[in-house]
Protein backbone atom coordinates (compact mmCIF):
# COMPACT_ATOMS: atom_id res chain seq x y z
CA UNK A 1 0.00 0.00 0.00
CA UNK A 2 1.18 3.48 -1.38
CA UNK A 3 1.63 6.29 1.38
CA UNK A 4 -0.67 8.51 0.04
CA UNK A 5 -3.78 6.03 -0.02
CA UNK A 6 -5.88 6.00 2.78
CA UNK A 7 -7.16 2.52 4.14
CA UNK A 8 -10.89 2.45 4.32
CA UNK A 9 -12.59 1.52 7.66
CA UNK A 10 -14.00 -2.19 8.09
CA UNK A 11 -17.17 -0.54 8.69
CA UNK A 12 -18.91 3.28 8.21
CA UNK A 13 -21.72 3.95 9.51
CA UNK A 14 -24.78 5.31 7.29
CA UNK A 15 -25.13 8.79 8.15
CA UNK A 16 -29.36 9.79 9.26
CA UNK A 17 -31.16 11.35 6.27
CA UNK A 18 -33.86 14.35 6.94
CA UNK A 19 -36.43 12.22 6.63
CA UNK A 20 -35.22 9.55 8.83
CA UNK A 21 -34.88 12.77 11.39
CA UNK A 22 -38.17 14.00 11.02
CA UNK A 23 -39.68 10.42 11.14
CA UNK A 24 -38.13 10.13 14.42
CA UNK A 25 -39.16 13.54 16.00
CA UNK A 26 -42.93 12.76 14.64
CA UNK A 27 -43.06 9.79 16.70
CA UNK A 28 -40.74 10.13 19.55
CA UNK A 29 -43.01 9.15 22.49
CA UNK A 30 -45.70 7.24 20.18
CA UNK A 31 -44.06 5.02 19.03
CA UNK A 32 -41.59 1.94 20.88
CA UNK A 33 -37.77 2.82 20.44
CA UNK A 34 -37.94 -1.52 18.59
CA UNK A 35 -41.09 -0.37 16.06
CA UNK A 36 -38.80 2.81 14.76
CA UNK A 37 -36.06 0.76 14.40
CA UNK A 38 -37.56 -1.65 12.12
CA UNK A 39 -39.51 1.00 10.25
CA UNK A 40 -35.96 2.58 9.71
CA UNK A 41 -33.74 -0.30 9.08
CA UNK A 42 -31.65 0.28 12.37
CA UNK A 43 -30.59 -1.01 15.44
CA UNK A 44 -32.62 -0.06 18.51
CA UNK A 45 -29.54 1.20 20.27
CA UNK A 46 -28.45 3.56 16.94
CA UNK A 47 -32.67 5.15 17.59
CA UNK A 48 -32.04 5.34 21.17
CA UNK A 49 -28.51 7.34 20.81
CA UNK A 50 -30.13 9.30 18.11
CA UNK A 51 -32.72 10.30 20.18
CA UNK A 52 -30.13 11.06 22.86
CA UNK A 53 -27.78 12.99 20.92
CA UNK A 54 -30.41 15.21 19.06
CA UNK A 55 -32.41 16.26 22.06
CA UNK A 56 -35.15 14.68 21.10
CA UNK A 57 -38.45 15.04 24.18
CA UNK A 58 -40.00 11.98 25.32
CA UNK A 59 -42.28 11.11 27.16
CA UNK A 60 -44.55 13.00 29.22
CA UNK A 61 -44.15 16.77 29.93
CA UNK A 62 -44.79 19.39 32.92
CA UNK A 63 -46.85 22.32 31.99
CA UNK A 64 -43.95 25.06 31.66
CA UNK A 65 -40.75 23.96 31.53
CA UNK A 66 -39.09 27.03 33.75
CA UNK A 67 -35.00 25.50 33.13
CA UNK A 68 -35.74 25.77 29.30
CA UNK A 69 -36.89 29.58 29.65
CA UNK A 70 -34.03 30.11 32.07
CA UNK A 71 -31.25 28.98 29.17
CA UNK A 72 -33.48 31.35 27.10
CA UNK A 73 -32.74 34.21 29.14
CA UNK A 74 -28.74 33.54 28.77
CA UNK A 75 -28.23 32.11 25.40
CA UNK A 76 -29.55 32.99 22.42
CA UNK A 77 -29.26 29.14 20.79
CA UNK A 78 -30.26 27.25 24.52
CA UNK A 79 -30.50 23.97 22.50
CA UNK A 80 -26.69 24.08 22.32
CA UNK A 81 -25.80 24.41 25.88
CA UNK A 82 -23.82 21.24 26.86
CA UNK A 83 -23.41 20.00 30.89
CA UNK A 84 -19.81 19.51 31.87
CA UNK A 85 -18.64 17.34 35.17
CA UNK A 86 -18.39 20.49 36.34
CA UNK A 87 -21.95 22.06 35.83
CA UNK A 88 -22.87 19.02 37.65
CA UNK A 89 -21.12 19.20 40.63
CA UNK A 90 -21.64 22.94 41.11
CA UNK A 91 -25.66 22.74 41.02
CA UNK A 92 -25.95 19.30 42.88
CA UNK A 93 -27.72 17.71 40.11
CA UNK A 94 -27.54 13.96 38.34
CA UNK A 95 -26.88 13.75 34.96
CA UNK A 96 -30.28 11.84 34.63
CA UNK A 97 -31.91 14.55 36.24
CA UNK A 98 -30.78 17.17 34.57
CA UNK A 99 -32.02 15.60 31.36
CA UNK A 100 -35.34 14.68 32.55
CA UNK A 101 -35.80 18.60 34.21
CA UNK A 102 -34.40 19.60 30.74
CA UNK A 103 -36.42 18.02 28.70
CA UNK A 104 -39.48 18.57 30.94
CA UNK A 105 -40.09 15.01 31.96
CA UNK A 106 -40.14 15.93 36.17
CA UNK A 107 -40.66 19.47 37.29
CA UNK A 108 -37.29 21.38 38.71
CA UNK A 109 -37.48 21.76 42.60
CA UNK A 110 -36.85 25.21 44.10
CA UNK A 111 -33.25 24.51 45.07
CA UNK A 112 -32.82 23.29 41.80
CA UNK A 113 -34.03 26.02 40.50
CA UNK A 114 -32.02 28.45 42.76
CA UNK A 115 -28.57 26.52 41.78
CA UNK A 116 -29.44 26.67 38.27
CA UNK A 117 -29.90 30.75 38.39
CA UNK A 118 -26.77 31.27 40.57
CA UNK A 119 -25.03 28.71 37.93
CA UNK A 120 -26.49 30.92 34.93
CA UNK A 121 -26.03 34.47 36.18
CA UNK A 122 -29.37 35.14 36.28
CA UNK A 123 -30.94 37.70 38.85
CA UNK A 124 -33.30 36.84 41.31
CA UNK A 125 -35.57 39.37 39.07
CA UNK A 126 -34.65 37.95 35.82
CA UNK A 127 -35.65 34.70 37.63
CA UNK A 128 -38.68 36.00 39.40
CA UNK A 129 -39.66 37.35 35.99
CA UNK A 130 -39.44 34.45 33.46
CA UNK A 131 -41.66 32.35 36.23
CA UNK A 132 -44.33 35.05 35.96
CA UNK A 133 -47.34 34.85 33.20
CA UNK A 134 -47.09 37.92 30.99
CA UNK A 135 -50.57 39.61 30.89
CA UNK A 136 -50.19 41.04 27.17
CA UNK A 137 -49.28 36.80 25.98
CA UNK A 138 -52.07 35.07 23.91
CA UNK A 139 -53.29 31.88 24.99
CA UNK A 140 -51.07 28.88 23.28
CA UNK A 141 -54.32 28.38 21.08
CA UNK A 142 -54.11 32.34 20.10
CA UNK A 143 -57.39 33.96 19.04
CA UNK A 144 -57.87 35.25 22.55
CA UNK A 145 -60.64 38.00 22.62
CA UNK A 146 -59.48 41.71 21.87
Amino acid sequence: MKKTEKKQPAYQRPRWTAEEERFVRANAGTMEIGEMASSLGKTEIAVQLFIHRRQIAVGTKVKRNLVTEMLKIKFIHPENFRPTRLFYRTVGITPMRWWHIYFGRKPVTETEYMALARYFGVTLEEAFESRQLSLFEEPAGGGGKP
